[in-house]
């Protein structure tokens, strides 16, 4: 069954349009729920054929959800996070990426105004699966905790079914 939040993806890099293609295929969340920034042809495209909401931009995005997720590489997520940073207070919002440094601590160094963190770290195990671990800051709402696994766990699985 579809989980009933608001959900923002933004960002760049190789998972991002896995990221919105899975949310919208495993129907994680209802496509209406699905924000996006027009801007981001990437995203945009991921997301064709889907009835998503599109917005201005990333910050319109960002004020229209409650979970925000992020993804970028090591060195482009400061940039990320600069862009939503002022406005992310009262949303969880969640880095994806595959560097072990983009943990809590440095999210949390890096977005001030945000009070709920979620750091999503992807891994890849002995056989080339891709899998999250998940660092959550104590001010994250509870009942947001698995939606936000459930979001990034379905990349995870498309990107693992694609092989």
């Amino acid at each position: 069954m579809p989980q009933n939040v608001l959900v923002s993806v933004l960002g760049e890099g190789e998972y991002l349009p896995h990221l919105v293609r899975a949310i919208l295929e495993k129907e994680v969340i209802p496509a209406r729920n699905l924000f996006l920034s027009s801007k981001n042809e990437v995203a945009c495209q991921a997301a064709e054929g889907y009835d998503v909401r599109l917005c201005e931009d990333d910050l319109s995005a960002v004020i229209k959800s409650e979970i925000v997720l992020v993804t970028a590489s090591k060195r482009e997520m400061p940039t990320q996070l600069a862009m939503i940073s002022s406005s992310s207070q009262k949303r969880v919002v969640v880095t994806v990426c595959d560097s072990e440094k983009v943990d809590l601590a440095y999210v949390s160094d890096r977005i001030v105004a945000a009070t709920e963190l979620i750091a999503a770290v992807l891994h890849r195990d002995e056989n080339g699966k891709l899998y999250a671990t998940y660092e959550i800051s104590q001010k994250a709402r509870l009942f947001l905790h698995q939606p936000c696994r459930d979001l990034v766990n379905a990349m995870c699985d498309r990107m693992n079914e694609m092989g």
